[in-house]
């Protein structure tokens, strides 16, 4: 596989280097657009990992594998059902609205689903109380560490 290395101009002056297989009618500005687009996707890719439990995969077939990543999908449509029809209180006092918090949505919302007999209404009150401010414009700097290689520890017998 061959990659080109393509370094575009982020809005605050600095430059951000992107590996790509794109041909090279793509102009830097385009591919700069396209990662923009895709960042949703990215983010999308992020939770089903680590939420939905697909950081491993425990198949050794492809249609167990197939099967456990569309068992995954389900689970996240139904788990943004259910947190999309919380209804958290807003105050008038509070300097932002509130939603929320999908993390822990989730995870009350894994329990539930393996409780049969389980209380709808306490659930939604549950995931009610687990609330994250919504800051609307708001940009993290990225934290970006170097990471070694571990290296394999291998033990001899003597």
């Amino acid at each position: 596989m061959s990659l080109r290395i393509v370094r575009v101009l982020l809005d605050t002056g600095e430059y951000e280097t992107l590996a790509t297989s794109l041909p090279p009618s793509f102009t830097p500005n385009q591919i700069r657009e396209l990662y923009h687009a895709r960042w949703g996707i990215e983010t999308a890719f992020r939770e089903l990992k680590y939420n939905y439990g697909l950081i491993n995969l425990h198949g050794k077939q492809e249609k167990f594998v197939r099967q456990e990543i569309f068992a995954s999908l389900i689970m996240a449509n139904a788990c943004a059902r259910i947190i999309s029809a919380v209804t958290i209180q807003q105050s008038q006092k509070a300097k932002y609205d509130y939603m929320a918090n999908q993390k822990m949505g989730i995870y009350l919302c894994k329990q539930f689903l393996s409780h049969p007999g389980a209380d709808g209404t306490q659930l939604m009150r549950d995931i009610a109380r687990y609330t994250e401010p919504v800051r609307p414009g708001r940009q993290d700097q990225r934290n970006l560490k170097i990471k070694s290689f571990p290296g394999f520890v291998c033990w001899v017998a003597a």
